[in-house]
C-alpha cells in the first residue's frame, strides 16, 4: 500500500510539480493539499487517524501565516508523522526553528522532481535530507554550541570560574540577534516566538555569564570569541 502524503505549499506551480512526481510515484498517494495555513490546520484538526499521511511537506512562506505552525501542530496531532521543509529560506534562523519545531529534513527550493522524491524517500527510511548549504549551518551551530560546552572550567571560587558556561544553540542565536543591534520585539518577530520568550533567553544568559546587561553579555561573548566581534 501506497504511502499517504501531505502538501503545504502556497505557489500554485510548485505545488502542481510536486503533485504530478508524487503521482507519479508507487511508493507515494498525495492524499491533501493545500496553499493555506488556515486550511492545513483545519484539516489536521479533522482527519481520522487511520487516514493521517506518514509525511507532510511543508513551505514555509504561507500567505495566512507560518509553516512553522503546519509542522507544529501535525507533530502535536501526530508525532509520529514525518515532517520535511522544502523552502525558499535558507537563513540560519529559520532552519533551527523547524528543527527545533520537530522537521527532519529542509531542502531548498529549486530541486529536480527526481531529487524531491528521492528525498522522500530517504526520509522515510530514516535518513534527514538537506541542501547541502543547510546541512553547512546546522553543522556550524552544531561546532558553535560544543566549542561553548568544552571541559576545562576552573575550580568553583576562582575569579574565573564561568570560564566556560554552557549555553545553548537558541540562546547563541538570540544573543547573534541583539548584537546586531535589534530590540527584543524585534528578535522574537525574526524568531517568530514570543516575547516573554527572548525575555527568558536573555535571564538565563545573563546568569550563565555572569552579567546584568546587554552591553556586558555582548562584550563577554566577543571576549571568547562566540560572536563576531565587528
Amino acid at each position: 500500500m501506497r504511502k499517504k502524503m501531505g502538501l503545504v505549499e502556497d505557489d500554485d506551480r510548485v505545488r502542481r510539480r510536486f503533485a504530478h512526481a508524487i503521482g507519479r510515484s508507487h511508493e507515494f498517494e498525495l492524499w491533501f493539499e493545500t496553499g493555506s495555513m488556515l486550511s492545513a490546520l483545519e484539516w489536521m484538526s479533522q482527519c481520522p487517524p487511520d487516514a493521517w499521511p506518514s509525511l507532510w511537506l511543508v513551505d514555509l512562506g504561507l500567505p495566512d501565516g507560518s509553516g512553522l505552525s503546519v509542522i507544529r501542530h501535525a507533530l502535536a496531532l501526530h508525532p509520529q508523522t514525518q515532517v520535511m521543509v522544502v523552502s525558499m529560506f535558507g537563513d540560519e534562523s529559520k532552519v533551527l526553528d523547524c528543527i527545533d519545531a520537530g522537521a527532519m529534513g529542509y531542502i531548498l527550493k529549486g530541486q529536480g522532481d527526481e531529487d524531491i522524491l528521492l528525498h522522500i524517500e530517504d526520509l522515510l527510511h530514516g535518513g534527514s535530507p538537506m541542501s547541502p548549504i543547510i546541512a553547512r549551518q546546522v553543522l556550524s551551530r552544531f561546532r558553535m554550541a560544543r566549542e561553548v560546552q568544552r571541559p576545562g572550567r576552573k575550580p568553583s571560587g576562582s575569579d574565573d570560574a564561568l570560564a566556560d558556561p554552557y549555553l545553548t544553540a537558541r540562546e547563541l542565536d538570540v544573543l547573534d540577534w541583539i548584537a546586531r543591534g535589534y530590540s527584543y520585539e524585534e528578535v522574537a518577530a525574526n524568531l517568530q516566538v514570543a516575547l516573554n520568550t527572548i525575555r527568558h533567553h536573555v535571564r538565563g544568559i545573563y546568569a550563565k555569564l555572569g552579567v546584568h546587561t546587554k552591553v556586558d553579555a555582548i562584550n563577554e561573548a566577543r571576549r571568547r570569541r562566540w560572536l563576531d566581534a565587528s
